[in-house]
């Protein structure tokens, strides 16, 4: 009964996770594909995947990836004119139509791409972006292939930094501009750039889908799994809160710890890693949260009794949420090191719950 309840949850809330929509916009050949690769990885924008949704727009929605990709030309060029006329008509129109969609269907985040190697900035550009911005866009000014452009004495960009003058003087907030080599060691400030998209999702399912997308740091998929676990905490401590839960009655928190584990194992990425993992995470979640809620709370009744109050509750979930970070950052650090797909039944035996959810109630017993 609980673990068909787990199982049918955590399928119901896989199904309906959002996906971070981000559109990158720039001329051919100024780096985008490799800007893609580098934050997000390889499989989010893979060769030949783009699906043209219409003219000047292509969609990179593969299966699994928390993030959907608008590939978008800022301008295309014939007999060797620039024309810009489809971003004008389509581009903008459909940036436009998006706007007035629900949360899930909008372009969440914009990120204008130049070409320091390019040596010069369009007047298209500086038409493109106002035209963004006139449309409301909070959008950050990316210059790529940074790594090629000669270095003044003060250890300045000589173009980045004729590039952050031109766009000052169109009023340009230079503090979304972002200086980034794509390939390497040192990516200069793309770590920036993820700081700043980050904090411009506001919607908690929205972030957590970026989070998970990004490659680049682990700090901030811990950082940003902290926050789901205090959420998911105070959400269960105000179902507790209600009223006393008999243990019997303890499904209410299945949704809340399910949808827990879920938007952790995307934060660290694991939704992009196909079915087959999904499915063995899926068993131990569902073995996890099982037992916990109907057997290994009666070892706990002599310190919290027949029922599950508000502190209970959280301090269940609490324990938990760590457990699981624990976990996915062990699989998130081997992943990257090894490739090779988590061994979740033996990472899910390594973790004492017990001791956790002791240790979560004694804390709460503290407060």
């Amino acid at each position: 009964m609980v673990a068909s309840n787990v199982e049918k949850e955590f399928d119901t809330q896989l199904n309906d996770f959002v996906k971070a929509n981000v559109m990158i916009v720039g001329g051919t050949g100024v780096g985008k594909s490799s800007l893609v690769n580098c934050v997000f990885g390889k499989e989010v924008a893979k060769v030949g995947s783009g699906k043209p949704q219409t003219k000047g727009i292509n969609v990179f929605d593969n299966k699994g990836s928390p993030v959907v990709i608008f590939d978008t030309e800022g301008y295309e060029i014939f007999d060797g004119e620039i024309d810009n006329s489809n971003f004008k008509t389509v581009v903008l129109a459909e940036v436009n139509r998006r706007s007035k969609l629900d949360l899930k269907d909008q372009i969440h985040l914009f990120w204008y791409c130049l070409s320091v190697g390019n040596h010069r900035i369009t007047e298209y550009d500086i038409e493109n972006i106002k035209s963004l911005k006139r449309l409301g866009v909070d959008l950050a000014i990316v210059l790529t292939k940074c790594d090629i452009e000669e270095i003044d004495d003060n250890d300045e960009g000589v173009t980045s930094k004729v590039f952050k003058e031109i766009l000052s003087k169109e009023g340009i907030d230079l503090n979304n501009i972002f200086e980034t080599i794509a390939e390497g060691d040192e990516n200069l400030e793309i770590d920036k750039l993820i700081e700043w998209s980050v904090d411009r999702l506001t919607d908690d399912d929205l972030r957590a889908a970026f989070v998970g997308a990004q490659k680049k740091s682990l700090t901030l998929k811990n950082r940003e799994a902290n926050k789901i676990i205090n959420l998911a905490t105070i959400a269960a401590a105000g179902a507790g809160g209600l009223n006393p839960l008999p243990l019997a009655d303890s499904l209410i928190l299945v949704p809340i710890q399910t949808g827990l584990a879920i938007k952790l194992a995307s934060i660290y990425g694991f939704t992009s890693l196909g079915e087959k993992v999904m499915d063995l995470l899926k068993a131990q979640v569902v073995s996890l949260i099982g037992k916990q809620i109907a057997t290994s709370l009666t070892k706990f009744i002599p310190i919290i009794g027949q029922f599950i109050n508000a502190s209970v509750a959280g301090s269940l979930t609490l324990a938990i949420g760590h457990g699981l970070k624990t976990i996915y950052t062990i699989a998130y650090t081997q992943h990257l090191e090894t490739g090779k797909e988590p061994d979740w039944a033996y990472l899910f035996n390594g973790i004492d719950l017990d001791a956790l959810f002791s240790e979560a109630i004694k804390k709460k017993k503290e407060e």
